[in-house]
């Protein structure tokens, strides 16, 4: 009796260890965007798959809202390893990796269809992770929002109507001289005080991808929403470096697998998005404008300088790998 009882214990023990055993990896994504936005959406599914698939032995927890830290504290917090993931849009990467100032090239992508070729184009992403690596920030791929819009109570139809608007833009210096060379007046304002800027009139634009321009209620104040397509509003799937490198093959084809799914879901969701929230817009009695292409070419061409500015800062290679990554999708 006391043999079987032994036994028994030991069996106990053994599936107990079993059941119970601390995951291998116990990973940190951090963001500073609510669980309503296509970044939250594309980590849980990404959490979701790699948990599932890795059989318990990774867990991967999730901090929205800003709970580690601003923007830039999140990618000072990738850089020195203190956490594992990030996910935040390419607008806010070139203080940290100048060479990310390519998806600043205004105009540059002639629809969503080339532009989501591109961010796949692996001889793209590897020259753009040639730079990365250096400071420790692993990309493993891109999805995107759709492009940026504008939105103004000055009706707008061709490029020199710009001239003269008063437009919100984010801190950010080729975002800048991009609306200088249209003649706009760019004014650098936090996000929070956008919608009220909009109300009272400081402003007569802004400019932002159909999710914010909805969930922010900015088409409220606003009569107009013109398609400009000036910017690819790219959603950055990050990794430490440092510790992908640290990983068995077979557990970088894990992580590589499940980063590349939750990428494809999110775009998906992106499409679904854009197309309600073009809905909502219209039902509210704000017009959307739909530029022609040769407007759109217009403004692309006023944009030269920038352009210039962009290849002064990261050089020619990169720029001109995105150029010729766009020929070839476009074909």
């Amino acid at each position: 009796m006391k043999k079987m009882l032994l036994i028994l214990l030991v069996i106990y023990v053994s599936i107990s260890s079993f059941i119970f055993a601390a995951p291998k990896y116990t990973w940190t994504v951090a963001m500073n965007v609510t669980e309503s936005t296509l970044n939250y959406k594309m980590m849980d599914k990404f959490k979701e798959l790699i948990e599932a698939k890795s059989n318990g032995n990774i867990v991967v927890n999730l901090y929205a809202n800003g709970q580690l830290g601003n923007d830039t504290e999140q990618m000072q917090g990738l850089v020195e390893g203190a956490n594992d993931f990030i996910t935040t849009i390419t607008s806010g990467l070139p203080s940290f990796v100048p060479e990310f100032g390519v998806f600043d090239c205004p105009n540059i992508f002639p629809n969503l269809t080339v532009m989501r070729k591109v961010l796949d184009d692996e001889k793209f992403v590897v020259a753009l992770n040639k730079y990365s690596e250096k400071v420790n920030i692993k990309l493993m791929g891109m999805a995107d929002a759709g492009f940026r819009q504008t939105t103004s109570n000055v009706m707008i139809n061709k490029a020199e109507d710009f001239k003269g608007i008063k437009i919100r833009v984010i801190q950010n210096p080729y975002h800048i001289a991009y609306w200088k060379s249209l003649g706009a007046n760019a004014l650098a304002m936090d996000f929070s005080e956008v919608y009220v800027g909009l109300k009272q009139n400081t402003i007569d634009a802004q400019e932002n991808p159909y999710m914010n321009i909805v969930a922010n209620k900015f088409y409220e104040a606003q009569k107009y929403v013109i398609e400009t397509n000036h910017l690819g509003h790219v959603i950055v799937f990050l990794m430490s470096s440092s510790l992908y490198n640290g990983l068995t093959p077979e557990e970088k084809k894990l992580v590589d697998d499940c980063s590349h799914e939750a990428i494809i879901y999110t775009r998906g969701l992106a499409d679904e998005s854009i197309n309600d929230d073009k809905e909502t817009i219209k039902k509210s009695g704000t017009t959307i404008i739909e530029l022609a292409p040769s407007e759109i070419e217009k403004m692309k061409v006023s944009a030269d300088e920038v352009y210039k500015q962009i290849r002064n800062a990261i050089g020619d290679e990169l720029v001109d790998t995105l150029l010729k990554s766009i020929e070839d999708n476009a074909k």
